[in-house]
């Protein structure tokens, strides 16, 4: 998949929101650097006041790889209903890609595609 392909896919599951109605705002910035790099940075408010924060660093030199990533979920009053992200902690946690619940629990799990993630937020609104 090429840089251009992932945004074009990235756009098509933020819009599978926006065109039921769920959104209240919607704000994307992508940056494509150097030597296939992509950057996105996006706040997506949904209609319950809950807000998307989504930071992405992908390279695309041989294929999509996400080299760092943060999809957190939060309520009006900003606290956590979910975040995926792949940094590291201390103590280790054993694997690299895992899920934050509000429970203060935190699961191995990869990121969902978008629209997956998508479609897990909407069980909330």
């Amino acid at each position: 998949m090429k840089i251009h392909d992932y945004t074009k896919h990235f756009h098509k599951g933020i819009e599978r929101v926006e065109n039921y109605g769920y959104t209240e705002s919607v704000e994307i910035r992508e940056e494509i650097r150097p030597q296939k790099q992509l950057v996105i940075h996006a706040d997506i408010v949904f209609i319950d006041g809950s807000v998307l924060h989504i930071r992405e660093y992908i390279e695309a030199k041989f294929k999509i790889e996400r080299i760092s990533y943060a999809y957190q979920h939060q309520s009006k009053d900003g606290e956590l209903i979910f975040r995926y992200d792949n940094a590291p902690h201390k103590p280790e946690l054993g694997f690299k890609e895992h899920k934050h619940t509000n429970d203060g629990k935190i699961t191995e799990d990869s990121l969902p595609d978008i629209c997956k993630l998508m479609d897990e937020i909407i069980k909330y609104l």
